[in-house]
């Protein structure tokens, strides 16, 4: 298990940013979609390089009103430029993990994802980060790029008994994040040691209850702009150091 943070989203000398890189072991670095600039790219991949931290290219919609976090109904040809001038800033980097509502939406969107799979296919993507069972996952295994799986380390899940889909909780609901780092660490530890996560199921009443569900990743994301973000890394990487 190796910890991802999502980095490079407030400018290029922020100190918790700066801090988190001796804590992980893949940097995903926004790309100027949903927020990130040439600037802040080559100050995280300086550092990225010296301390010998994956990079993968963090690409979103074009949206920094919205933090890449709204979906967006934008022509196929439109998103690929996009991506394709994100990815101007990373160009030699072949691995990528798609942001906020573009990495949901490729979750469950077929069409979506397979259209993202031609881009990552057009532009000589070697590796995707994305969730185990995404639709984004099924295209890209069969176009033959690699599968990173991750799990959230500070996210919290739902489960569609229907659909046998576990997804994020959605930003729009109070709950949608883990606040307490030890309550991030109970349950990251539940995926890392059993492969399980504690997910919300909404019965046919409308009330929540939570089950544990099989989950498969190689990979824990921690967001840098998370309020525990800092404490969880050092946390994580000692959780992981102790079951190792």
């Amino acid at each position: 298990m190796i910890i991802n943070c999502d980095i490079g989203e407030r400018g290029p000398d922020h100190p918790v940013d700066i801090a988190l890189m001796d804590h992980i072991q893949m940097a995903n670095i926004a790309c100027g979609g949903h927020a990130g600039d040439a600037d802040s790219v080559k100050a995280f991949r300086s550092r990225a390089e010296k301390t010998e931290v994956k990079i993968a290219a963090h690409l979103s919609y074009p949206d920094r009103d919205s933090f890449g976090r709204t979906s967006m109904d934008i022509p196929i040809n439109k998103l690929k430029a996009s991506l394709t001038e994100q990815l101007s800033l990373l160009q030699d980097i072949r691995c990528v993990k798609f942001h906020g509502a573009l990495y949901n939406d490729s979750v469950v969107n077929s069409k979506l994802a397979e259209s993202l799979t031609e881009w990552l296919c057009e532009n000589s993507m070697q590796q995707i980060v994305t969730a185990n069972g995404s639709e984004l996952a099924i295209s890209c295994k069969k176009a033959g790029i690699e599968c990173i799986h991750e799990a959230f380390a500070e996210r919290r899940y739902d489960y569609n008994p229907d659909t046998k889909g576990l997804t994020l909780v959605s930003r729009k609901k109070e709950y949608a994040s883990i606040s307490d780092c030890q309550e991030a660490l109970e349950h990251s530890e539940l995926i890392i040691k059993s492969g399980r996560v504690l997910a919300f199921v909404e019965k046919t009443n409308g009330t929540l209850e939570k089950k544990q569900i099989p989950i498969r990743a190689e990979t824990l994301c921690i967001h840098s702009d998370s309020t525990i973000a800092l404490e969880l890394a050092q946390g994580l990487q000692k959780l992981i150091k102790s079951g190792s």
